[in-house]
């Protein structure tokens, strides 16, 4: 007996230490669990009262004497809710959150846009060149290609790539890069034309010129890589880039003092043609190793490829705005020449001629544009003579159409619309709305909302606006200043994200403010 209580005793003891734990602990957690699991509960037991469970009381549930008690007490009511909730869509409103949702005012409504071009719609093949602009037969030794990034705007492309061609280029030279993030709606012809990322691939066909495909959409310096990277692939060591957004011409009225033409042998060159005497004089003996030549800035470029490579190419933290400044900046101060001259004239718009067809001076298609202040009506707070002005002007463009119907247009008529339409954009650029000076990235294109890879053309304009405004912030960071203006201010390559910045951030962000408005050529040498 004596040694059976001996081994009992020491296994009682653990068991009896066990039992307290398990006491203390139970007494330890039981409040915060009670607390837990009513907070948990009572949210979801008001829903069901105020669904109509009147019987199911929370008193009553904790206390278990509830006259229909759900199946497994607090445990069964918690799994019947869980089951409840995971019926419920998301967003159903149970919430109790009263939402509302609150629209934007409905777009301006444009009317729909027509078609810029009915010569190579109906007649299937392009209108003849004049003889004094057609290409050079036979063709140069030099690869002379023209790239043009499209995104949106069909018609601005259109008498882009016609003006081009117009003035003398090589439509097989002629390459369009369709960066509409579609990608192959448009080939396949699932966009319609009201779509402002309509392309119209046949069109483009019949006027002889190539259409290239980024993969997805870029943004500005993502497309001038794509650029480099085609060099790379077809052994460009040179090519031309255009905005689409210009209207190009040969000028017919240039003198003799361009020092890349033959005169002696030929009096008049085209576009083309001096652009490509450009190339052989930056390519001559004794000249500077050159990276860019401008022409009208760079609304058409001429660009040396490797010295693109080995500046390490666009930066694409710097999506649109400021992404120039850094590129043509970082080249200058790796040591390469960026000179600028004209080659013919480029004009910067953001409307299309009602009939493009006037830029191949076809008989019958007249020079003019939606908006055209000449044919507008003279405001009521006009002078006299303002109205005695506009009236002339009305009745000489109206006198000339008898002979446009039977010739065709003039160059000088010409020159003088594209000069309206430039200033019409440079007008909406200096509005209160800057947004509108960017208005012609979607034109007047509002349709295809049942299109593969519809975007909102506002909302789509709206994004850019960000984007740009989040470059300008990346450049500002980037060089510790904001504006382009960085030789005036002594900054240096080797500074890239190195200096803090000039301005007080709390006050103002990089993207707004500074020295926005400068040149980055200010203070070159």
């Amino acid at each position: 007996m004596h040694m059976i209580s001996n081994r009992v005793l020491p296994t009682a003891a653990r068991y009896v230490s066990v039992l307290l734990a398990a006491l203390l602990v139970y007494y330890l957690i039981r409040e915060p669990f009670n607390v837990a699991v009513s907070d948990v509960l009572l949210p979801k037991i008001e829903s069901l009262r105020a669904a109509g469970w009147g019987r199911f009381q929370h008193d009553s549930l904790l206390a278990g004497t509830s006259e229909n008690p759900p199946p497994g007490g607090l445990a069964g009511a918690a799994e019947d809710i869980r089951e409840k909730d995971a019926q419920a869509p998301i967003g159903d409103g149970s919430n109790g959150v009263g939402y509302v949702k609150k629209y934007k005012p409905d777009p301006v409504p444009y009317s729909p846009i027509l078609d810029h071009f009915a010569w190579i719609t109906y007649a299937n093949f392009p209108p003849p060149v004049l003889e004094n602009n057609a290409p050079p037969n036979p063709r140069v030794e030099e690869a002379t290609p023209l790239l043009i990034g499209f995104t949106n705007n069909w018609p601005l492309l259109l008498q882009c790539v016609s003006s081009y061609i117009a003035a003398g280029w090589p439509p097989e030279d002629i390459h369009v890069v369709e960066n509409t993030g579609t990608f192959l709606a448009n080939r396949q012809q699932q966009l319609e034309i009201q779509n402002p990322f309509f392309l119209n691939h046949t069109a483009l066909g019949i006027l002889g010129v190539k259409v290239l495909a980024t993969p997805t959409l870029l943004t500005f310096s993502q497309l001038q890589n794509f650029y480099l990277n085609l060099a790379l692939e077809h052994d460009w060591q040179y090519f031309w880039w255009s905005h689409m957004d210009v209207l190009a011409m040969s000028d017919e009225d240039v003198k003799k003092n361009d020092r890349d033409h033959d005169w002696d042998h030929d009096p008049y060159a085209t576009l083309y043609e001096r652009s490509v005497g450009l190339l052989r004089y930056l390519n001559g003996p004794d000249m500077p190793p050159w990276a860019t030549h401008f022409f009208s800035y760079d609304h058409l470029a001429l660009v040396h490829r490797d010295a693109y490579l080995e500046a390490g190419g666009w930066d694409t933290q710097i999506p649109y705005g400021a992404a120039d400044c850094d590129m043509y900046l970082r080249l200058h101060w790796a040591g390469y020449w960026q000179p600028q001259s004209e080659a013919g004239l480029v004009f910067d718009v953001d409307l299309a001629l009602d009939d493009i067809a006037a830029l191949f001076r076809v008989p019958g298609a007249h020079a003019a544009f939606r908006g055209d202040p000449v044919y507008a009506e003279s405001g009521a707070g006009s002078s006299a003579t303002e109205r005695a002005h506009r009236e002339a002007e009305l009745k000489r463009e109206q006198d000339m159409w008898p002979w446009v119907d039977k010739e065709g247009e003039t160059f000088a008529h010409l020159v003088e619309v594209a000069s309206r339409m430039q200033e019409h954009k440079w007008a909406s650029a200096s509005a209160p709305d800057h947004g509108a000076a960017r208005r012609w990235q979607a034109g007047r294109q509002t349709g295809g909302r049942d299109d593969p890879f519809y975007r909102d053309p506002d909302g789509f304009a709206a994004a850019a606006d960000i984007l740009v405004d989040a470059g300008r912030r990346v450049f500002a960071d980037k060089w510790g200043h904001r504006g382009c203006d960085l030789l005036a201010m002594g900054i240096e390559g080797k500074d890239a994200w190195r200096l803090e910045r000039d301005w007080d951030v709390r006050e103002s962000p990089g993207g707004i403010g500074g020295n926005w408005g400068k040149d980055w050529m200010m203070g070159a040498r």
